[in-house]
């Protein structure tokens, strides 16, 4: 991070941004200064019947950016307003944050002060590793191993054809600085692999695609996911469409658990009540209607201090420092996420309550929980899982699913649309007791989730099917 921190683009910049703010000292309230530096390692693969794996295009692509937030209180009555913009090395500095000053003077929001270095007090410092080390030394290196793996993987195993395969490792190193005197830096690595193949004999129909994210080497284990994904190919049958229910019970895995848990944790984010959206507070249930005698409660915590895990940080993203807590306990919201500038909005005291979910795991396997219902559809992959954010109602697509009927799989469910809502899904559920790590640092349609907790939950509430 000191080398970031002593690059010279951005000790220019800091210099560029302390004269235009001298300048226009009566509208420039304040600003923040980014660097971020990556690296990735991208193979296209396709499948080879002698070497598993062959890459057909290898890439290695490097970035270094900079970003500038500009803050300006101005008007009567005042507002307070913001701009963030990418710079360009070969254009002129002082102009480049000039119009950023510009365009935030065309917002006008609620003033509020910015974070410093002051209202860290109370707050218990803390560093937590946040990347691979392996990577991080060797990204070359650690890339070049898991082609190694998964192609030694692929060409091991017989009855299945594999068509193609994508594997990127990623490396990226962040540092910021504010005007009011708040800095640090934070390094990031991730690994995306996927995978398309079909059971033998060909033609097949049914190729299964499958994908893998995950935040370090470990994490990944790129050759057991080959093999349960093999494994699942090989278990294909003919396929049927499952029958329409208003009351279904339903398995999920930990990654699509982990993906309703992200947006019921949103609820608890003061920004939500402040806008007027739906939100919870602090005593608020998280379920909806009548809670079943016999299902699970839920457990959560938000922990940032968690080494090699994707939400982990010392910081908030307003810079200030992260803190862990309880935040339901036995369905119940113990407390609202209320950071800086919220907390000055609705005035509330602040937490900065961060960090990725930890989820309390149940007491049955998972074939105790499929052989606990008379009928159950376990989802192996939606087609695209859709979450409201504003309502917790959800549907998708069963792009491939197993029904099972008193613990044993009788046929293979393809098609038709299930749906549900979480807040009633929460009426009555339960939890598997073996435990997964799942991370994924995020995209434009993809949020950044670390998410330790649960690898199943069987639903037996607030699920419907439309099928034939």
């Amino acid at each position: 991070m000191h080398k970031m921190m002593n690059d010279p683009l951005f000790q220019k910049l800091k210099i560029s941004l302390n004269k235009v703010q001298n300048d226009r000292s009566s509208h420039f309230f304040g600003w923040r200064l980014s660097v971020s530096e990556c690296r990735s390692r991208q193979s296209l693969l396709v499948g080879d019947d002698e070497l598993g794996f062959e890459s057909y295009q290898d890439r290695d692509v490097k970035d270094l950016s900079y970003h500038v937030e500009v803050f300006t209180r101005h008007g009567s009555p005042e507002v307070m307003g913001n701009s963030v913009s990418s710079i360009d090395p070969l254009v002129s500095l002082d102009g480049q944050i000039t119009k950023i000053l510009e365009n935030a003077l065309l917002v006008g929001n609620k003033v509020w002060d910015l974070a410093r270095p002051a209202d860290n007090d109370g707050y218990e410092a803390f560093s937590v590793n946040t990347s691979d080390q392996q990577i991080s030394d060797d990204i070359s290196g650690a890339h070049e191993g898991l082609l190694g793996i998964v192609s030694e993987t692929a060409k091991a195993n017989n009855g299945v054809k594999i068509n193609s395969g994508e594997l990127f490792t990623n490396l990226e190193r962040k540092y910021f600085e504010t005007s009011s005197g708040l800095a640090g830096g934070k390094e990031k690595t991730d690994i995306y692999f996927e995978m398309a193949l079909e059971k033998l004999p060909l033609p097949n129909t049914q190729e299964v695609l499958k994908y893998k994210k995950a935040i370090s080497l470990e994490e990944a284990d790129l050759a057991s996911f080959m093999y349960e994904v093999i494994d699942e190919t090989l278990s294909i049958q003919e396929t049927e469409m499952p029958a329409t229910q208003n009351d279904a019970a339903i398995l999920v895995d930990g990654d699509t658990a982990s993906d309703f848990f992200h947006e019921l944790v949103g609820f608890l984010s003061a920004g939500r009540e402040y806008n007027k959206q739906p939100f919870m507070d602090r005593g608020a249930a998280v379920y909806k209607g009548e809670k079943h005698p016999s299902s699970d409660k839920l457990q959560l915590t938000l922990d940032p201090t968690l080494p090699v895990m994707a939400q982990s940080s010392p910081y908030t993203s307003e810079g200030l420092i992260a803190s862990k807590a309880k935040v339901i306990e036995d369905d119940v919201v113990q407390s609202q996420i209320v950071h800086h500038k919220m907390g000055q909005y609705l005035n509330k005291a602040v937490n900065n309550i961060d960090g990725n979910m930890v989820v309390e795991l149940g007491g049955l396997s998972k074939a105790d929980l499929l052989s606990s219902v008379a009928e159950c559809i376990e989802i192996l992959s939606f087609s695209s899982l859709l979450i409201n954010s504003n309502t917790l109602t959800w549907s998708s697509e069963i792009k491939l699913g197993k029904l099972y009927r008193q613990g044993e799989c009788v046929a293979m469910i393809k098609g038709g649309v299930v749906s549900g809502d979480l807040r009633e899904n929460l009426c009555d559920f339960s939890f598997g007791n073996e435990e997964v790590k799942l991370n994924s640092i995020g995209s434009v349609f993809d949020p950044t989730k670390g998410y330790i907790g649960p690898n199943a939950m069987l639903i037996r509430a607030g699920v419907k099917i439309a099928g034939e």
